[in-house]
């Protein structure tokens, strides 16, 4: 994962004229959510919608549509009229993932516009905290010789397919229980009902701080500052996992590319927002993106061939 410089490349408008048809009707704006409230996504949804409300003038509500591995919600977009006000705000397991894990889908992946890619978050490896291990080299010993039980935050999504892929490579027989999000998961590891899930830094670090949960592996190259003790699954040899995923912005097929250029630098204006970035970006250790048009596009054509050999390798299918 890279930083990015964020300027507003392409853009033909200055930001003052960009904003000119933000707040040219009564109609609602809208990010939808394919998560439950609370989570790692729907947290960075709140915080962008409240600021890029400000910026136009009009406030924008978060309608969380949890379930399906965010196909509702991408469903909800794709229907919706491409004037700009209902946009999703999700990772990219609808748009470049669930076409190979699911035998059919109501949208079309590749009819949704992508507006901009906004950050990248690695996930972190937690275990319930009497887990009798403290590190991932513990935890790989401890789960080639115990069955364990690992949770995600929906059946084929961001959190599910990394530890698929971990139990793979190392030969781990393990248990799946799926949820509606994070915010649904947590109780059931810290009861102890599930042993082990993959879940975005932000939940993880609330809640290892807490004493509630350890943190065992983190998908970033490098240790994290907040974590300065959980190794990289990198340093392990284990990066091939998948253990991050992105938040980015889409609208529906046929938003017009004036709409697009206007939000691409309504959301940039945000992600460049100190007080943004100090409040939602560093203390999750995201890495703001920014990716928008000809870029976006090709991150997403690249990560259509990643995720179709990630989802043959974990060798799970569903019916959708």
């Amino acid at each position: 994962m890279k930083r990015r410089t964020l300027v507003a490349a392409g853009l033909t408008m200055p930001f003052a004229n960009a904003m000119a048809n933000a707040n040219d009707s009564g109609k609602q704006r809208t990010f939808i959510v394919g998560y439950s409230a609370g989570g790692n996504v729907d947290n960075f949804a709140r915080a962008l919608g409240d600021r890029a409300g400000k910026l136009i003038k009009q406030p924008i509500i978060i309608d969380n549509k949890p379930g399906a591995n965010e196909m509702i919600a991408t469903q909800m977009v794709s229907r919706s009229e491409p004037d700009g006000r209902t946009i999703l705000i999700s990772t990219e397991a609808p748009i470049t993932q669930s076409q190979f894990l699911y035998k059919k889908l109501s949208y079309v992946p590749e009819e949704l516009t992508p507006i901009i890619l906004l950050a990248q978050v690695p996930l972190v490896l937690v275990a319930r905290s009497d887990l009798p291990v403290s590190n991932l080299k513990e935890f790989l010993a401890y789960a080639k010789k115990n069955p364990i039980i690992a949770g995600s935050a929906g059946i084929g999504g961001v959190t599910h397919l990394p530890i698929a892929m971990l139990a793979k490579m190392q030969g781990i027989s393990w248990t799946h229980v799926p949820y509606k999000g994070s915010a649904a998961m947590f109780p059931d590891l810290i009861s102890g009902r599930i042993d082990v899930c993959f879940t975005g830094s932000s939940a993880a670090l609330s809640q290892i701080k807490a004493g509630k949960v350890k943190g065992l592996g983190v998908g970033t190259k490098e240790r994290m500052s907040a974590l300065p003790n959980v190794e990289t699954f990198e340093e392990n040899g284990l990066d091939g996992i998948g253990a991050k995923y992105t938040i980015g912005a889409y609208g529906p097929k046929g938003l017009p590319e004036e709409i697009r250029k206007q939000l691409v630098a309504v959301y940039t204006e945000v992600l460049k927002d100190p007080s943004f970035v100090s409040a939602a970006v560093t203390p999750n250790s995201y890495i703001v993106d920014g990716a928008h048009g000809s870029e976006f596009q090709e991150f997403l054509k690249k990560d259509r061939a990643s995720q179709k050999n990630r989802v043959e390798a974990s060798g799970a299918q569903l019916e959708g």
